[in-house]
């Protein structure tokens, strides 16, 4: 009988800790994917943002070349 009693009890307990898990680690693994899903976006974001500093940089240039051409063909008029 006490046998009976011990084997029952570590079964409602095996049960208990699965069902446990089940209960909050769902969350969690949801959670970490969630994270991983917004590092990726992080990551993809700054990759945007560094090539729109370079954009940027190369929108500044090119007006600087068409704004030194400008300035030496209107010198070459008068």
């Amino acid at each position: 009988m006490a046998r009976w009693v011990v084997l029952t009890s570590l079964l409602a307990l095996l049960v208990g800790l699965g069902i446990g898990f089940l209960w909050w680690g769902r969350p969690l693994q949801r959670s970490t994917a969630e994270l991983a899903t917004l590092q990726a976006e992080r990551a993809a974001a700054e990759a945007a943002r560094d090539r729109l500093k370079s954009l940027e940089a190369e929108l500044n240039a090119e007006r600087e070349r068409r704004r030194n051409l400008e300035r030496a063909l209107s010198e070459g008029r008068k």
